[in-house]
Parts: structure tokens; sequence; C-alpha cells
């Protein structure tokens, strides 16, 4: 089986004009339409709305060109502050074309009770869900280059009958990240399980995940996951790597060109020539708000972290790659060392 994957653009958070285009090109093409992520825009917050607006559009767009809604796994993340395109990505499979090496795998957890969530039992959830999307994949955990998941959030009127920890937890889109995040951790064998506690969520900075992408909203009450790898034998079709912070323009060149002298021009010449198929970046940044040891307003303005760490994060991947049509999210709890982030390319030829 190979992979393709196509960038689709959007106008607003319920237009599908360019994702039916790039179904009916696939469908046409012989592909299977497996998955789609996407960045829409809007305020990326507890009552923002887009999500469930996009997330229908796109959900009666898969039922209208492939059948089912259920059949493509849906992950949407919201926030394009910056210069980052609205628009997302489709994965299809096939038995030829596309790019070899490339496997892709989906996975859905069952409904999580209110009770279980910013718990073990969350953290478990995503655990077993990513071994899923392991299998599906038909590669081995040492393949496995990248998760992407979408994590359900503990709302505060979801918590009201609970105990009083969780209820303090409630409607914190951060740990919602970090706790499923635990989870493919472990899944992947990057910390050890038995470390695992409710007090580390959150807390334990020294454990995290470094092949991992964790989105969180109330627009899902599931883990939902999406595991990209490289198929043995074939040359390899994605890479990911930690980057030290939002303007590590140098890492995430190097991730792109490992072999290179000049990383940053042969990352651009890869991007020129079409070799780039999609690029996808969390950022993260320290608990003080600093920056190579400089001070940033990240955490002292009336803007939400994750919006500083997007349109940073933009800037610097669109003049490396002379491109706005990138996948950036901010807020990397668990996800990597504190203050960097995870940056991951898919690369063809």
């Amino acid at each position: 089986m190979s992979v393709e994957i196509t960038h689709f653009v959007t106008s607003g958070p319920d237009d599908v004009t360019d994702l039916g285009r790039a179904l009916h090109d696939a469908q046409a093409g012989g592909f299977a339409p497996r998955a789609i992520i996407a960045k829409t825009e809007g305020t990326a917050t507890i009552n923002d709305f887009s999500r469930a607006l996009a997330r229908r559009a796109i959900e009666d767009c898969v039922a209208d060109r492939v059948g089912r809604e259920d059949s493509v796994q849906i992950i949407l993340s919201t926030g394009c502050e910056g210069v980052i395109t609205p628009g997302g990505y489709l994965l299809s499979e096939s038995t030829s074309g596309g790019i070899p090496g490339l496997a892709i795998g989906v996975a859905r957890s069952q409904p999580l009770p209110a009770s279980s969530m910013i718990t073990m039992a969350h953290s478990q959830a995503a655990e077993a869900v990513v071994a899923q999307a392991i299998a599906a994949a038909g590669i081995d955990t040492g393949d496995v280059a990248l998760v992407l998941m979408k994590s359900p959030v503990l709302t505060r009127l979801a918590a009201v009958d609970l105990p009083s920890r969780q209820r303090e937890l409630a409607n914190s889109t951060a740990l919602s990240r970090g706790v499923a995040a635990l989870g493919i951790a472990a899944a992947l064998g990057d910390i050890d399980p038995r470390e695992l506690t409710d007090e580390a969520i959150g807390r334990r900075d020294d454990l995290y995940c470094r092949r991992a992408m964790v989105f969180s909203g109330t627009e899902t009450q599931c883990c939902e996951a999406i595991v990209l790898g490289n198929r043995p034998g074939f040359p390899v079709a994605v890479r990911t790597g930690i980057v030290r912070d939002l303007i590590d323009i140098d890492g995430m060149a190097t991730i792109i060109a490992p072999d290179s002298q000049h990383p940053i021009e042969a990352a651009r010449q890869a991007a020129e020539s079409g070799r780039v198929r999609a690029a996808f970046l969390k950022g993260g940044i320290a608990p003080d708000g600093r920056v190579r040891g400089q001070r940033t307003t990240a955490f002292s303005s009336d803007l939400d972290p994750d919006k500083h760490m997007r349109a940073a994060a933009s800037g610097v991947l669109a003049a490396l790659l002379g491109d706005t049509r990138s996948f950036i999210s901010g807020g990397a709890e668990h996800q990597a060392p504190p203050g960097s982030g995870v940056f991951t390319v898919v690369m063809a030829g």
C-alpha cells in the first residue's frame, strides 16, 4: 500500500469546496480517503463553535463524496494566527502511486466518560488507540514517525459532580493535550508506563513523547489517532524531530535535509521542487515565557499563549519553506521538553 497526501485550502470554517475536489480526484485516481487533518480559523477557546461548524461541514462533504462520514478519520485544530493559511491535508491510500514508503493507520476510542478525563484512564485510552492505529498501519512501533491525536476536553459543566481535583482541572485544553501525550509516549515506548500517575499529568516535565502532536477540543468525546510511519525497505518518507524552540529554523531545516552541510539552503530547494509534501509543527514555550533567555509577553499579554506560539512559528516556517500552507499548532505539553517543540515533514522522492 502507498499513501498520497493532498493539501486543500478553505475560505472559512464551513468551506469544503477545495476538499470536495481533493476527495473526488483521490477516488478518481484509485485512492481510498483515510484521514483529514485540518487547521481552521477561530478563537481556539472552549466556546469556539467554529470547530463544530468545520467538523459538520467536513463530515457532510465526506458522506457526500465517500459514502459514510465515519469512514474517514477527521482531526481538526483551531487557530490560524500569523501567516497560517487555513486548510489541511487529505491522506488517501492505494495499492499503487502516491508515496510508497509512507504508511498510515487510524483508530478511535470509545467515548470517554467525564469521570475518566484528565486521569490515567484518559491516558490509557490514548495508549490503546495508538496501538490500534499502529496495527492498522501494518508497521512496528519503531517505524512510527508521528502520532496525531485529538483529545477531549473536560468541561466545567461535565465536571460539576466529579471529585474536587477533577473540577479544578476542568476547562484545561493544555491538560487534555498533556494526558493524551503521556499515553502516546507509553504506547511508543518513549517513557516507562510505571512512572505514569494522575499526579504526573501536567507536572512531570521529564516525561514526554518525541513523536506526537496532540490537539484538544470539545467537539469530540473520543481519543482519535492518525499514525504516520515509514515502511521498511523504502526510502524514508516522513521525518520527525525535536526543535529547540519557536525560532529554531536551523533545527527545522536539518530535519528536512539531515545529510546536507547547508540544511537551510537544501530545505528551501526541497520545498521549491515540491518534494516537501506536508509540514507539521507543534510549538512550545518555556514556563517563564522566555525564548533563548529573553523575555517575551507570551504569558503576560491579553492573548492566549497558544496564539503567540502559532503566530511566531508560522513566520519562521514560512520563511524556511517559502509557503504559508503548513500545519502549525501551539501547546507541546508532554510532547517535548519544556520550551521546545516537534517538527514533522513528509517528503516525496
